[in-house]
C-alpha cells in the first residue's frame, strides 16, 4: 500500500481502488472530462484543464503536481516510489503516449511550461532531474540521473549501491530521438542533442553536440 497508494490507511486504498478501477480505464471524451473533474482529488494538485487519456498509471498519486493546460496520452506512467518522493509538472506541457517518469525513493522529476515529451522516452529521477520551459524532448530518449557501484567483487551488480548526482536541462534545449543523457550532467540553455546521442558531460548553452560520447559539432551563437 505505500508503495502504490503511498499510504498505510484503508481509507487512502480504498480510494485508490475506486479511481482506478471506475475512472482511469473509462474510454472516450467522456473519459477525459470525469478524470478532469475527479484527478484534482485525488492528486496532489491538478490545475485547469489538464487532461489525462486512459490507462495511465499513478503510484504515490498525492506526489503528483500538474499544472494547467497539460495533456497526459495514453499509458504514460507515474512511478513514484514513497512519499518522499515526487513529480511536478508545469503549465501546458503535452506528454506522449508510454512515457514514463520514475523516482527512486527520494527522488524527484521536475518539468518546466511549455514542454513535449515525446512517446517512450523515460525519465528516471533517482538523483533529480530538473528540465526547464520550452524543452523539446523526442521520443525513446533515456535521461538517467543514477549510477550503480561496481567496485565491490564480492556482491552482484544488483546488490551494490546507487548514487545519484541529478540532472539539469536548462530552458529551450531540444533532445533528438533516441538521445541518452547520463547522471551529473548539465545541459545549457537552448542546446541541441542530435538523435542517438550518449551525453556524459555538461553541454554550454547555445551548443549542438552528438555522437557517442557526445562532442561538440557546432555553436548555434557563433
Amino acid at each position: 500500500m505505500a508503495r502504490i497508494v503511498g499510504s498505510d490507511r484503508i481509507g487512502a486504498f480504498i480510494r485508490y481502488e475506486l479511481y482506478m478501477t471506475f475512472f482511469a480505464g473509462f474510454p472516450g471524451a467522456a473519459g477525459v472530462f470525469l478524470r478532469q473533474k475527479f484527478y484534482p482529488w485525488f492528486l496532489g494538485s491538478c490545475g485547469r484543464g489538464v487532461a489525462f487519456s486512459r490507462n495511465v498509471t499513478l503510484r504515490c498519486p498525492k506526489r503528483l503536481f500538474v499544472d494547467a493546460g497539460t495533456l497526459i496520452d495514453e499509458h504514460v506512467c507515474f512511478d513514484i516510489k514513497s512519499a518522499e518522493a515526487s513529480i511536478r509538472l508545469g503549465a501546458r506541457n503535452q506528454i506522449a503516449q508510454g512515457v514514463r517518469f520514475e523516482t527512486g525513493y527520494e527522488g524527484h522529476v521536475t518539468l518546466g511550461d511549455d514542454c513535449f515529451v515525446g512517446a517512450y522516452t523515460i525519465l528516471n529521477g533517482f538523483g533529480g532531474i530538473e528540465i526547464g520551459n520550452n524543452a523539446l524532448i523526442a521520443g525513446h530518449c533515456h535521461i538517467v540521473s543514477g549510477d550503480h557501484e561496481y567496485g565491490d567483487l564480492s556482491l552482484p551488480m544488483n546488490q551494490q549501491p546507487i548514487t545519484g548526482k541529478g540532472i539539469v536541462i536548462e530552458d529551450d534545449v531540444w533532445l533528438g530521438a533516441g538521445a541518452k543523457i547520463l547522471d551529473g550532467v548539465r545541459i545549457g540553455q537552448g542546446s541541441i542533442v542530435s538523435a542517438g546521442a550518449v551525453v556524459n558531460r555538461d553541454v554550454a548553452p547555445y551548443s549542438i553536440v552528438g555522437g557517442i560520447p557526445a562532442k561538440l559539432i557546432k555553436r548555434r551563437d557563433g
